[in-house]
Formats: C-alpha cells, structure tokens, sequence
C-alpha cells in the first residue's frame, strides 16, 4: 500500500467531519451560545450526584462551582464513582450532608458510575487553576482494577473534551505527563495525540471541536443542564432562609454550630439497620431482595483473573499513579479514602480477603510514597451495616465518610473514628 492509499481514510475521515460541521455551523454556534447562556443561570437545584451530560460539559462544571461561590458557598470537590450518588445511601451521605451551608463547608460532586482514576486525573488538572482552595477528596475503588474492568466502554462516554483542553493549557503540568495521559487516553478509544502529517493533527483537532460542540447542543436542547434526567438533585435553600424540621434532623448541630456528630451517627445506625432487618449481611433489604442474587451468581461465575494470572490490573495502578503525579505538579493537595468492600460476599468470589489486602495494601504503599495523606475505611469490611450493598456506603458508611471528610477540611487531619464511641 502506497502513502496515498494509507492516507485515504484520514482524508475521507476528514472530508465527513468538515462537512457536518460546514453544514451545521450556524445552529451549532447558535446552541453553543444558548449552551453558555444556560450554563450562567443560577440553578435552582444543587447537584448531589451528577449525569454524563452534566461530566461532560466543562462549562457546566465550571460555572456550576462559580454560582455555588456566588450563593457563599465553599464547595470542596470530592471525586469518585458510584459511591458518590447519596440518595440510595442516606441523609448522612456528604453530599447530603454538606449541603445548603448548615456546615463550615460544602461538597461539589465531581464523577458517577464509570469514571476512575484517568477521568478524574484529568478533570483535577483541568480545574486546578481556578480552585483558591486546592485541597479535594478522591474516593478509590477496588472495581476499577478488577478483572471486569472495561474503561473502552467507559471512558469515551464520559470524556470532556473542554476538560482535556484545560488539562492541557494548564502550565504546571508537565509536557511528559500530558503525552502519557494522552496516549492512555488512546488506549481508552479517544485519542487526541497529535497526528504524523499536518492533516493528522487538523483531523484529530476536528474531532476535538466537534466533540465539544456536541457538549455544548448537549446541553443547549436541555432548558437547564442541572435539572437533566437522572441527576440527583437538592433544591437551594434561600440565604438567611428558616431551615426546614427535616433539615434541622438530618443536619444537626450544636450549639457551638458544629456538626452534631453522635446524633448524626446515632441516625445513620439506626436507619442502615431499619433498612436491612430482613437479612443477616446487612444489606439494604430492597437490593438484597432484587438484585443480591444476581449478583452473587454473575461473581462467582463469571470473575476471572487476567489473562497473566493477576487479579488486579497494572494499567489501572498505572493510571492512578498519573493521578497522584498531576496532584503533585498541579499543587492539588488530595485525601485518598479508601473504601471497603463487603467481606461476606467477595469471601465467595475469587477476589479474596488476601487479594483484597493486596489491592489496599499497593495503594496506601503507593500514597504514602507520594506523601499523600489516606483515610483507611478497609477494615470495616465485616461490619454488618457499613455498606448497603457489594461496596456502597449506606447512611452509616456515608456518616463515616462525612466526618472524615469533615475533620480533614476543618483540622487537616482524616479522623476515621466514630464521635463517641
């Protein structure tokens, strides 16, 4: 095959785009602009827990956090997946908890099902720059380096392209480090590494735009982004507004304004445990009763190891070490919470209570190499109400998370312990 044939593709590639976005360009420049518009309107809701419409949008996020700052707020990020989304948890969950300024600070959102440690080391390259405040939580799960892993699946799904565009501009990150994200970001299916010819390099910046433009009509067909489908969501209370009975229960204080934290804990117990009476494991009764099942049967015969024999997988340590590196160069100044999984049901897979050590034990090595601080939720892995599923949070496990999260931000150490106990 000859230059001009192995070229052919490219041209082709190039020749569609180009002409959908000259076809497209007045009503796109138009939904761009609308897009903006909308991302500016204050929102009569906070974001607890958000969509892939909203993750992908960067002037979305961006402009979410300023209106936030605007109300007074101090929204801290706390990064993740799926243990993020608080309303199957409880009210003690801290994206519950900590929001609508009955506490010294807020929680902003950052991930949902999906997203790992290549999503959020870009977003947190990309945001760094415009956080005053640049310490964040990252909330690190066992399921992403287990042997189902598919981030070809994920990932392209919930990329931002504007995101990538920060994380690039950002000059505190190095040149190497942006290649490597880059090329994993290939490895993943988007791939934005510069082209070997100068049609390459306009082809794969076509794609680019055109992937930030669909964000913007994304959200330009929606009459306002925050209130997308799915999005879990709080209404904003009104500043100097009386609180609600029900907020005044489910956020406590004392009389110094402090978090009530025995109160809060006494709650979470209580309603984790009214929650999953009808089975020994401690699971919430509604995904014991419908989906445990399943589940346990999809475990046990379906987990495998990777193909060299391993259980856990080298490219998604890889990936959380560019993490801990941007966080470094980007003068982000992180908490690593480590969660567990419940030890009664992987007891049953091929995911071990020694595999699991492994995993916790190669990630707090790995934290402590980077001097980055950790709150240590792996021995609760056997506590009977910590979890209200394979390894989600319920109302006690989100109360845990909060006063860590809390003592972190207020004292600049993670306090794991339960207040009173």
């Amino acid at each position: 095959m000859d230059r001009t044939e192995a070229l052919a593709p490219m041209y082709r590639r190039a020749a569609l785009v180009g002409l959908a976005l000259v076809l497209g360009a007045s009503g796109i420049a138009a939904f761009g602009a609308h897009a903006k518009a909308e991302a500016s309107e204050p929102a009569p809701v906070i974001v607890t827990y958000p969509v892939a419409t909203q993750l992908t949008n960067f002037d979305f996020i961006t402009q979410s956090l300023a209106n936030r700052r605007a109300r007074g707020e101090h929204p801290k990020l706390l990064f993740g997946s799926s243990e993020l989304a608080p309303d199957l948890a409880g009210p003690a969950h801290p994206a519950r908890l900590f929001t609508n300024g009955r506490y010294d600070i807020d929680v902003a959102v950052m991930g949902r099902a999906g997203t790992a440690d290549l999503w959020s080391a870009i977003e947190m390259g990309a945001l760094a720059p415009q956080l005053d405040d640049k310490r964040l939580v990252f909330v690190v799960s066992l399921q992403w380096f287990m042997s189902y892993r598919n981030p070809k699946s994920e990932f392209p799904g919930l990329f931002s392209e504007g995101a990538y565009h920060a994380f690039m501009d950002n000059p505190d990150i190095s040149q190497s480090l942006k290649e490597r994200i880059t090329s994993r970001m290939a490895e993943y299916g988007v791939d934005r590494r510069a082209g070997s010819t100068p049609v390459g390099a306009w082809v794969e910046r076509i794609d680019g735009n055109a992937s930030n433009l669909l964000a913007d009509l994304r959200q330009a067909t929606d009459t306002n982004l925050a209130t997308a489908p799915g999005a879990q969501t709080l209404p904003v209370q009104a500043s100097g507004a009386e609180a609600s009975p029900e907020s005044l229960e489910a956020q406590p204080i004392t009389q110094t304004g402090d978090p009530d934290w025995p109160a809060i804990f006494d709650r979470a117990e209580a309603d984790a445990k009214a929650r999953s009476a009808n089975n020994s494991l401690g699971f919430y009764d509604t995904w014991y009763q419908k989906k445990f099942k399943t589940w346990e049967r999809g475990a046990k015969d379906s987990w495998q190891k990777f193909g060299d024999g391993s259980y856990l997988s080298e490219q998604e340590f890889e990936d959380f070490g560019m993490l801990l590196e941007v966080c470094r160069e980007a003068h982000i100044k992180p908490l690593i919470l480590i969660q567990p999984v419940k030890g009664a049901a992987y007891d049953q897979t091929i995911y071990t209570a020694q595999v699991r050590k492994e995993y916790y034990d190669r990630i707090r090595a790995m934290c402590g190499q980077a001097q980055v601080p950790v709150a240590d939720f792996s021995d609760h892995e056997y506590d009977r109400f910590f979890l209200r599923d394979y390894s989600h949070p319920s109302d006690l496990g989100g109360a845990y998370y909060a006063h860590a999260i809390y003592a972190w931000f207020t004292t600049g150490e993670a306090d794991t312990s339960r207040p009173g106990a």
